[in-house]
């Protein structure tokens, strides 16, 4: 069967790469091992955002018993024009379970053996930035010991 019309196109958003503090450990809870990484600074490079991640967001992750880790952040960009845009991700990162077991220990890991991916929403008042509050925004991100970094990709229609 074809498709009924064209699959969207991903168009780079920006970059992002996020210092941390390490976790704050909140132990098992009903859905699993809770965590709470706060979120220190940052930066935000792209063609339609370069900016600083303003300390004080926090990523409250729940982690299943086989390290997966569901990821849930919270934090505020100031772009570099003044303009503040609240960001929401969700996402998953998955792989064999002694790469998700290092990556927890804060150990190298190559990005390439673990799938980590999030769906972005982006929220502001600013006017030259609104668009972005109505796009479906995913990334592919990376984790490495005090760092997380993502880039941000929206869907568009090209065809």
């Amino acid at each position: 069967m074809e498709p009924i019309s064209p699959p969207p196109t991903l168009t780079h958003l920006f970059t992002l790469r996020c210092a941390v503090d390490p976790p704050l450990e909140i132990g098992m809870g009903p859905y699993g091992r809770r965590r709470c990484v706060p979120i220190k600074s940052g930066t935000v490079r792209g063609k339609y955002l370069v900016g600083e991640v303003v300390p004080g967001g926090a990523d409250f992750m729940l982690v299943e018993e086989n390290q997966t880790t569901h990821v849930n952040t919270n934090y505020v960009i100031k772009s570099e024009d003044g303009a503040y845009i609240y960001v929401r991700t969700e996402g998953t990162r998955s792989g064999p379970p002694e790469v998700l077991k290092a990556l927890m220990e804060g150990d190298g890991v190559d990005p390439a053996s673990y799938w980590f991916h999030l769906h972005i929403k982006l929220e502001t008042g600013h006017e030259k930035y609104r668009w972005m509050t109505n796009r479906v925004i995913v990334g592919r991100a990376t984790r490495a010991k005090g760092e997380v970094a993502y880039d941000a990709y929206f869907l568009e229609n090209l065809s």
